[in-house]
């Protein structure tokens, strides 16, 4: 079977984005789409935290900021293509420190985000964080309030996106690719375990499992796996604004009285295992923070895999075979990245110059100078 246009490989939240952007500019795209490939986007807080993540300049910093403006009016779109509700809550977040150490890394982090952008964010004494956050314990050191790091659900994003790019036209086959030919410097065909494909241009978007399929081309992908484990509560009570600590334990509150807490961080591992270790120890913090979590009825629990790369950078680009462009390593910020990762890869990949440009700290390549 021939795949004409663009092959994308990954069925997650930046696979779909890139087509999305795609089959917006009338191009053919087949997707090819595996449960696994999607686990971490349905994992995911659904944080926009395009301030939040951020403690110093970096070359992600920017895009992030444009992502999450760029989420209201995908957020629009995939309503009017779909009617699917991404859950886009304009909630903000609280960064708070809970010891010592944690208050001089918050302090860091606000410096830098204040002297960017003052008007952005506020520092809460806590006279003003009790009055904001009533349901707040009495443990936090430190914080602030980022006004415009909102929030999506990640399961609503990845559903409205597939069907978007089903009702574009997409060719979605629900196959695991496992090997990736060459010629040269020429992918030619995928193979999954029921058929081989031919192949036109190839993005390789498979999230944690992209170094195995890039193995098999002889690219060496540096990434590791990292797996995270979350849970989904009910409450009476639900704070304001998402509550994110310096100890990674962030709470987000949901529609329907939910509230997302997460996450535990275990690189090197990529099995579905939820531990009880890893629950208490997310309940433990996340009931310091917000005791009234005590009576609220747990839902579900779940883990996912997030794909890390070893400078913490996502690998976006083009690679040594002339067909095949990479995209991956997003960690835990493939939800908010998503908009802009979709939209200056279909560019890129349709031969936007200026989108090459912005990609270019992103690079492979980056690696092997």
């Amino acid at each position: 079977m021939k795949c004409e246009g663009f092959t994308i490989i990954g069925g997650g939240v930046i696979g779909l984005s890139i087509a999305y952007q795609l089959l917006k500019q009338q191009q053919q795209v087949t997707l090819f789409h595996a449960e696994k490939t999607t686990t971490a986007s349905l994992a995911a807080g659904g944080m926009l935290g395009g301030q939040n993540e951020f403690y110093a300049p970096s070359p992600l910093y920017n895009l992030a900021l444009e992502s999450r403006t760029l989420h209201k009016k995908i957020a629009q779109e995939l309503f009017e293509l779909t009617g699917q509700d991404v859950g886009l809550l304009p909630s903000g977040l609280i960064k708070i420190a809970t010891n010592k150490q944690g208050l001089q890394d918050l302090q860091q982090q606000y410096d830098f985000l204040h002297n960017d952008r003052p008007a952005s964010i506020h520092w809460l004494n806590q006279s003003d964080l009790q009055h904001y956050e009533p349901l707040l314990g009495r443990v936090i050191a430190g914080s602030f309030h980022i006004y415009e790091d909102h929030q999506v659900n990640a399961r609503a994003l990845t559903k409205a996106l597939f069907l978007a790019i089903q009702q574009l036209g997409a060719n979605i086959i629900d196959e695991e690719v496992i090997a990736i030919e060459k010629e040269q410097q020429q992918i030619t065909y995928v193979q999954t375990a029921c058929a081989r494909y031919a192949v036109s241009q190839v993005v390789l978007a498979a999230g944690a499992w992209t170094p195995r399929l890039a193995a098999t081309l002889n690219i060496n992908c540096p990434m590791q796996p990292v797996k995270g484990e979350c849970l989904m509560l009910k409450a009476d009570q639900l704070p304001k604004a998402t509550i994110f600590s310096t100890d990674g334990c962030y709470i987000v509150p949901k529609q329907q009285q939910m509230i997302l807490i997460g996450a535990t961080s275990y690189p090197l591992q990529e099995d579905d295992a939820v531990t009880a270790g890893g629950i208490h120890s997310l309940l433990t913090r996340a009931i310091q923070i917000l005791p009234s979590l005590t009576k609220a009825e747990i839902i579900e629990t779940w883990c996912g895999v997030r794909p890390q790369t070893m400078d913490g950078l996502p690998i976006m680009g083009e690679t040594p075979y002339s067909n095949l462009f990479l995209c991956t390593g997003h960690y835990r910020n493939g939800i908010l990245l998503s908009a802009i990762t979709g939209l200056l890869c279909s560019q890129a990949l349709l031969g936007d110059n200026t989108a090459k440009q912005r990609l270019a700290p992103f690079a492979l390549q980056r690696f092997t100078i």
